[in-house]
């Protein structure tokens, strides 16, 4: 079983006032994905959020998203818009 860790970081902007999720970026490590949400949220986007997942991705089983970070304007329930 070969199990990995993926580092994420979600910006989301504000869309005629809805908030949307923009693409993800992968990043490298959990440090490097906190500092691109920092960097997102100064270049303008209202929030980003940073999380990892692990799992076998030959079996494609994946454990829960973990929440690394959250900047700027976001709800709390942030994590559960990107499940929908």
């Amino acid at each position: 079983m070969a199990n990995v860790t993926y580092f994420v970081m979600v910006p989301f902007k504000d869309a005629e006032g809805e908030l949307v999720a923009e693409q993800g970026v992968q990043c490298l490590s959990e440090g490097s994905a906190k500092a691109q949400a920092r960097s997102a949220v100064a270049k303008g986007a209202v929030g980003a959020i940073a999380f990892k997942r692990s799992g076998d991705p030959n079996i494609g089983e994946y454990s829960e998203a973990v929440l690394i970070c959250k900047e700027g304007d976001l709800p709390d329930s942030v994590m559960e818009m990107l499940a929908a």
